[in-house]
């Protein structure tokens, strides 16, 4: 792989550990940055990427005044930093931690000691998906001065070109979520950095498309574009907490067979029923023929008037398993007769029966 189109200006170096600063200081070289910063205290370093423009900050996990993860959380706060890559580089490599770092929005992980190459792959993997939408904002900068000039209908072609592929921010978090299922954690920063930027994205699109329209007299677009920009944002929020409790899933429930499955119950039970459908669909990709999943999905769909798709989806939990005697009930409540299929006889319970009852929605 070729580093050596990607130069720095500032990089940020935040650690309480002198010996760590020298080491990623020399790693440093094949980019040739202008200007090196380092902090022992997450606060200055905070307050200088406030006011200053940074390449990538390398973080550590042990800091003199916080953690890693709490500098992490502070910086993703900031909306002034938003587009700034925090890379950690650290020894820490439980499974939690580095879940924690995902969970807090880093731009890459790597654990020490790493090989120049490692380190090299890394930074240049965490700048990159930092700069994954830069010809749509770009395009995006060329519609507004368009608003600005007053050609407004050259403006919504040009935003509505932009907001063609929407649905890419979900499809990138779902991905970003099946990587943490298979622990590729590298692969999981990426997909998640990616669908927050689109996300970002997205939303600018339609303030644009909304500004436009005011500028043409049309108020009723102007409000429908507002809208959707809110949305926009709210779903971003959304997801975010959904892959904060996703991880928690991850780290205090590693015997739950499909976390997706997990996640859906959660989700339906803090009212959330679409986030809850849109998980145990999730949750079939990973185990198809789980019939706690079908039977799940039959609850949400009940519970959300859609009848039909209720009955579709408790029949597939009862194909799956016929003597499924929670999906039986169901099924009377939902055709108001028995299901066809008689129930085999009921093997005395153990402990995976036991770990499956625990993933049905009551």
């Amino acid at each position: 792989m070729d580093f050596s189109p990607i130069l720095f200006d500032t990089v940020v170096i935040v650690s309480g550990n002198e010996e760590n600063v020298r080491r990623d200081r020399r790693s440093l070289a094949p980019f040739r940055p202008r200007c090196v910063e380092q902090f022992a205290s997450g606060e200055k370093a905070l307050d200088f990427l406030a006011a200053n423009r940074a390449d990538v900050v390398l973080l550590d996990s042990q800091l003199d005044d916080m953690d890693g993860t709490q500098f992490l959380r502070a910086s993703h706060r900031d909306r002034r930093l938003k587009d700034v890559p925090i890379v950690m580089v650290t020894s820490q490599s439980q499974r939690d931690k580095v879940l924690d770092a995902i969970a807090v929005g880093c731009a890459g992980y790597i654990l020490r000691p790493y090989s120049e190459e490692t380190f090299r792959k890394h930074v240049l993997r965490g700048c990159q998906v930092e700069r994954v939408t830069e010809i749509e904002r770009q395009q995006i900068e060329d519609a507004r001065e368009m608003v600005a000039m007053g050609n407004f209908d050259d403006a919504i072609e040009a935003f509505e070109e932009i907001i063609t592929e929407q649905n890419m921010a979900q499809k990138y978090y779902d991905m970003g979520c099946r990587c943490l299922v298979r622990q590729k954690y590298g692969q999981a920063i990426i997909a998640f950095k990616k669908a927050i930027k689109i996300n970002d994205l997205f939303a600018e699109a339609y303030k644009g498309l909304a500004d436009a329209y005011k500028g043409k007299g049309d108020l009723d677009e102007f409000k429908r574009n507002l809208q959707k920009a809110a949305e926009i944002h709210a779903q971003f929020n959304h997801m975010e907490e959904t892959k904060e409790l996703f991880i928690e899933i991850l780290k205090y429930d590693p015997n739950t067979p499909n976390p997706f499955n997990s996640l859906g119950v959660k989700l339906r039970k803090s009212g959330d029923l679409a986030g809850a459908l849109h998980a145990y669909k999730q949750a079939l990709s990973l185990t198809p023929s789980d019939e706690n999943i079908h039977f799940n999905m039959s609850k949400a769909f009940y519970f959300m008037g859609n009848t039909e798709d209720a009955k579709l989806c408790v029949e597939k939990a009862l194909d799956s398993s016929p003597g499924f005697e929670e999906g039986r009930k169901l099924y009377r409540k939902l055709f108001g007769r028995e299901y066809p299929r008689a129930a085999p006889p009921a093997p005395p319970p153990d402990d995976r029966q036991q770990a499956a009852e625990s993933l049905r929605d009551d």
